[in-house]
C-alpha cells in the first residue's frame, strides 16, 4: 500500500491531467455552443421576423393588385420612362443593386425567355390599385366645362369627397375599360350641369407616367347621373412600389427594404428622389422603411402560357397575356460578428446569417379573370 507521503507518479499525473483537459475540452465546448446559441438565436429570430413582416405586406399589395380596375388591366409597371439604365427593354428587372441569391438559386429562376435581364441585381416591383375601402365617386362635367381623363383641368364628382381620400394624393380615373392614374388636390367652386349642391371637387394633374395602358380614348364624363353609357369613376389610387436600397440608419450596414405608395412621385405628382439615390431627402420623401436586414427581392411573373418571366407582359389586353401568378423571393441577413452559420454570398457580400422566403400570389387582376375563363375564353 502507497503511503500518504509518496505522493503520484508521473505517469498518475500525465493521466489526471488528460482527463481534466478532456473534461474541461467538453466543458468548454459546452460553454461556447451555448454562448454561441445565445447570441445566434435573437439575430436569427430578428432575421426571420424582418423577413415576414416584409413578406406579408409585399404579398397584400400584389394580392390587391388591379382592385375595382378594368378587365385584363396591366397592373404590374414594366418600363421606367423617366430613363437611366432601367428604361426600355430591362424595365424594372434587375433595377437595384447587386442581389445574393447565389449562382444555384439563380439558375433556378425564369429562364429570361422574354429578353429581359437575367442577373442577379435585385428587382423594384410597382403595383397600381385602389383602396377599395374608400368609397367610390362618379364623375361629371361641370357646367361649360368638360373634363377629359389624362388631361390637366378641375374635375367635379356627383358625391362629396370622402374623409378617406388623402389630399393631395393619387387618383385613378377609369370607364371599366381603360384607367389612368393622375394626383389630385382639393379644390371648390364647381357642380354638376344638373346643379346638385353635393358635388366634391379635384383639380386634377398629369404624370409623366400614366400607369394605365388604355385600350381607347376615355371620353369627358357625362352630365346626366350614372348609369349612363361612358360613365367615367374616380378612386383613390395606390401605386405601391418596393426596392432595396441602404438603411437610414448610419450604424446599419444591411441593406433594406423600401415601400412607397405614390410609385416614384410625391402626392402631389413630383417626381421623388427614391432610397439610395443622392438627394433622397431624410424626410419629407413618400418612401418608408420597411424592414431592415432586407438583402434581396426577386420577382417572377406567371402567364397563361404557365411559364415564368422576369417581366410583366408589355400590355395585357387579352387572356394570353394576363398575369396569373407573381413568384416573389426576399433573402434576409443577420450581420453580427461571429455568428455560427455564417457564409458569404456572391456580389462581394459579407459574411452574414442569410436566409431566404419564397411565395407564390394570384393577383386580384388575374383571381376574377381566371373564375370567369370558361366563359372570356
Amino acid at each position: 500500500m502507497r503511503r500518504p507521503e509518496d505522493g503520484f507518479s508521473l505517469v498518475e499525473l500525465m493521466v489526471a491531467m488528460t482527463v481534466t483537459l478532456i473534461v474541461s475540452a467538453a466543458i468548454y465546448g459546452l460553454l461556447t455552443s451555448g454562448s454561441n446559441a445565445f447570441r445566434r438565436e435573437p439575430e436569427l429570430a430578428e432575421r426571420q421576423q424582418n423577413i415576414r413582416v416584409a413578406m406579408d405586406l409585399v404579398s397584400r399589395d400584389v394580392f390587391n393588385a388591379g382592385a375595382a380596375l378594368p378587365t385584363f388591366s396591366q397592373v404590374f409597371t414594366r418600363s421606367d420612362p423617366t430613363g437611366g439604365a432601367c428604361a426600355g427593354a430591362l424595365g424594372l428587372n434587375g433595377c437595384g443593386v447587386m442581389g445574393t441569391l447565389g449562382t444555384a438559386a439563380a439558375a433556378a429562376r425564369a429562364p429570361g425567355g422574354d429578353g429581359s435581364d437575367g442577373s442577379e441585381q435585385t428587382d423594384v416591383l410597382e403595383i397600381v390599385t385602389t383602396d377599395e375601402q374608400c368609397p367610390v365617386l362618379s364623375v361629371c362635367s361641370p357646367t361649360g366645362s368638360p373634363s377629359t381623363p389624362g388631361t390637366a383641368g378641375l374635375f367635379v364628382t356627383r358625391e362629396g369627397i370622402p374623409g378617406c381620400m388623402r389630399l393631395p394624393g393619387l387618383a385613378l380615373l377609369t370607364d371599366n375599360t381603360s384607367f389612368v392614374v393622375q394626383p389630385a388636390q382639393a379644390a371648390t367652386g364647381s357642380q354638376c350641369s344638373n346643379g346638385d349642391p353635393r358635388n366634391g371637387n379635384l383639380t386634377l394633374g398629369v404624370l409623366p407616367d400614366a400607369f394605365g395602358v388604355p385600350t381607347g380614348t376615355m371620353a369627358p364624363p357625362p352630365a346626366a347621373p350614372p348609369p349612363t353609357p361612358g360613365a367615367l369613376y374616380l378612386y383613390e389610387a395606390r401605386v405601391a412600389r418596393y426596392r432595396i436600397a441602404p438603411s437610414n440608419d448610419p450604424a446599419e450596414t444591411a441593406p433594406a427594404l423600401w415601400r412607397s405608395v405614390t410609385g416614384r412621385y410625391t402626392a402631389t405628382g413630383a417626381v421623388a428622389f427614391e432610397p439610395g439615390e443622392g438627394g433622397f431627402p431624410a424626410t419629407d420623401s413618400p418612401w418608408e422603411l420597411v424592414a431592415r436586414g432586407i438583402e434581396d427581392l426577386q420577382v417572377e411573373y406567371m402567364w397563361t402560357n404557365g411559364l415564368w418571366y422576369n417581366q410583366p407582359p408589355t400590355s395585357t389586353a387579352s387572356w394570353d397575356t394576363l398575369v396569373q401568378q407573381v413568384r416573389i423571393t426576399l433573402s434576409a441577413r443577420a450581420s453580427a460578428a461571429n455568428l455560427q452559420g455564417m457564409r458569404t454570398a456572391g456580389g462581394g457580400a459579407p459574411d452574414a446569417l442569410r436566409g431566404q422566403l419564397s411565395t407564390t400570389v394570384t393577383p386580384r387582376a388575374a383571381f376574377h379573370e381566371l373564375q370567369m375563363g370558361g366563359r372570356i375564353r
